[in-house]
């Protein structure tokens, strides 16, 4: 049989790493895309808020 401590002691560390690498990525990401978007963003001459909910909205 086997021991449920274990199970769950090893089922939290494989999702906090799970957890840990999906904000990683959502870290790069965001960062990438908001580098892609800032010229357009400067140039537009647009505070950060109206142009992303604008482009968020817009589709």
């Amino acid at each position: 049989m086997i021991n449920i401590n274990a199970f769950f002691i090893g089922f939290v560390i494989i999702t906090a790493i799970a957890l840990a690498l999906l904000v990683g990525f959502a870290a790069v990401e965001l960062t990438g895309f908001f580098a892609r978007n800032r010229k357009q963003r400067i140039a537009r001459h647009e505070p950060f808020t109206r142009y992303y909910t604008q482009l968020a909205f817009s589709h």
